[in-house]
């Protein structure tokens, strides 16, 4: 039992000792709300407003109109 323990403890001590270096030179980066960086001014131009989904099945049936409360 006391020889797992010490293998595992070798394993860790290894593992650390790959991952800390590495986890050390990633660099810090900063959340942004949209993608204006790296998008380029001009460079799409879209032609349609409408989407189209590929291989869905879109049904079209009335909404329900009855409210919660009413339906109590």
């Amino acid at each position: 039992m006391g020889g797992i323990f010490v293998c595992f403890l070798i394993g860790l001590i290894i593992a650390c000792a790959v991952v800390l270096p590495k986890l050390s030179a990633l660099k810090t980066v900063h959340k942004q709300s949209g993608a204006s960086d790296y998008t380029v001014k001009d460079s799409m131009k879209f032609t349609e407003n409408r989407d189209t989904f590929l291989n869905t099945k879109v049904e079209k049936r009335p909404r329900n109109t009855q409210t919660t409360a009413q339906r109590r």
